[in-house]
């Protein structure tokens, strides 16, 4: 089954970008999609679609099969908890520190307030090292801290597919080979990504789909 399917979709144009013409697009377990682009913008405006974050002029958003209400936020949530996303879009809750951005999810979730990480973010936290710092809030740490929590928090929630945006960019070159090892592990067990990226050796190690946005329109093209 897909895990996600787009039925004649149509984006409206970013600020600086283009209406995406209707296009239909599924993405399965084991999909690892490499996007081409002409326009950052558009490129953008499209991982956020599948994000769930913007509404379509037109179309229908299928999940696991079941039609997606997009104008019902509440309803969106549980869906959002399912779709990693770590893009320059991404962002953290500027008046909570590190580790409640790191818990948030699960404490929505459940109702609850943590004050410890759960094992698998504190292992993450660790191989980023930023254990040190995650009682601070955005604000008093870098924008590349920022970045590693984000990352950790959308790779923290086991996500159902992964959005990425020039990772070797937004985490940087010192984290980037962790990060690396951390996703070919997750795409052995069937992991979908789609991603934009500049790194030639990343680029063929996770793709075995090519999807090009080129004068707003959408299509798929060979590797």
């Amino acid at each position: 089954m897909n895990i996600i399917e787009l039925k004649n979709y149509v984006l409206d144009a970013d600020v600086r970008g283009r209406r995406l013409e209707p296009f239909d697009f599924t993405l399965a377990g084991g999909d690892m999609c490499f996007l081409s682009t002409d326009s950052m913008d558009d490129a953008l405006t499209f991982l956020k679609a599948l994000a769930t974050l913007i509404r379509p002029r037109q179309g229908a958003y299928l999940f696991k099969g079941e039609p997606l209400n997009l104008s019902d936020h509440d309803g969106l949530l549980s869906v959002k908890k399912q779709i990693g996303f770590i893009t320059s879009h991404s962002a953290l809750i500027s008046n909570r520190s590190l580790r409640e951005n790191l818990n948030w999810i699960r404490d929505y979730h459940e109702n609850t307030f943590f004050s410890e990480l759960d094992d698998e973010t504190r292992k993450l936290c660790e191989l980023f090292s930023i254990l040190r710092i995650i009682d601070l809030r955005p604000s008093e740490v870098s924008p590349r801290d920022c970045h590693l929590a984000i990352t950790i928090r959308e790779l923290a929630k086991s996500p159902e597919f992964l959005l990425l945006e020039n990772p070797e960019d937004y985490i940087g070159l010192v984290n980037f080979g962790i990060f690396w090892d951390l996703l070919e592990n997750r795409v052995k067990g069937d992991l979908p990504v789609v991603f934009l990226s500049n790194s030639k050796s990343f680029i063929r190690a996770f793709s075995n789909r090519k999807l090009v946005i080129s004068q707003g329109k959408l299509r798929e093209a060979p590797l």
